[in-house]
């Protein structure tokens, strides 16, 4: 059986209790919290990996804090069982990005070779820095990394692979 874990994306993730109904913060884990508007079911994963859907109530912005209510979830003590557990949707209900902007999920697995066609390895991570993301390669047990820009990589999302110039020092 195929992973199920595979074909959702985790959007945010429930934290402590807010005030005595049943509010919880919410720690989005998106760039765009605003997917959370009108969402009235979720996927929760909790940290045993075990999942259930849940029906949403609302979910609030407090300033630059996010608080959701859960269906059914009408006490502090209830609503705190649900700590840490990881709301997703379906992979197919990603939020649509610009044609040259990727999610790291499509990223993470691909695999990366040169303009000649030598495969190079695997990314198995990606680094956030100002400047620009770094793409952490598996190359046959040995780490490379490579920063992820215009003029140094190209992603072919329909090909489902990365393909870098071959740069003096880069490889």
């Amino acid at each position: 059986m195929a992973d199920d874990n595979l074909d959702y994306i985790a959007i945010g993730r429930v934290s402590k209790p807010r005030g005595i109904r049943g509010e919880a913060f919410l720690v989005p884990l998106t760039d765009f919290p605003e997917r959370f508007k009108g969402l009235r079911m979720i996927r929760a994963e909790s940290p045993d990996g075990s999942h259930t859907d849940l029906d949403i109530d609302y979910v609030r912005q407090y300033g630059n804090r996010m608080g959701i209510k859960l269906r059914g979830v009408d006490t502090p003590e209830t609503v705190s069982q649900f700590r840490n557990y990881v709301l997703q949707v379906p992979r197919d209900d990603v939020h649509p990005l610009p044609d040259d902007t990727f999610y790291v999920f499509e990223v993470i697995g691909m695999p990366v070779e040169t303009t000649s066609g030598d495969l190079i390895g695997k990314v198995v991570d990606i680094l956030s820095i100002p400047a620009n993301d770094v793409y952490v390669v598996d190359r046959n047990g040995e780490e490379l990394l490579l920063p992820a820009a215009r003029d140094v990589l190209t992603i072919d999302r329909d090909a489902g692979k990365i393909v870098v110039q071959e740069i003096d020092g880069l490889l």
